[in-house]
């Protein structure tokens, strides 16, 4: 599925034209995108939660030459389905 998979059933479930669907769409992505920038918990109920987290530094290895990378610490996006999407998929 991709995005404009998303913008076709929110047209076809809530009967607007794929315009505004997609005025929609865009408009719940960038809010999400703001808030997570922030560092903010988006809790969808019985989707899931997007959460931003610290990653800790570290060494990895270049897997062509075998040396050793550092990996500066930074934030990540994770996501934790909510009980009813994991029983969905079971």
């Amino acid at each position: 599925m991709v995005k404009a998979d998303i913008v076709n059933e929110v047209a076809r479930a809530t009967d607007i034209t794929k315009v505004k669907a997609e005025i929609a769409v865009d408009a719940v992505f960038d809010a999400m995108r703001v808030w997570m920038q922030r560092g903010e918990r988006i809790e969808l109920r019985g989707f899931g939660v997007f959460q931003v987290k610290p990653r800790k530094r570290g060494i990895g290895r270049n897997p062509r030459t075998g040396a050793e990378v550092k990996i500066p610490p930074g934030r990540t996006i994770r996501f934790k389905p909510g009980k009813d999407l994991q029983n969905l998929i079971g």
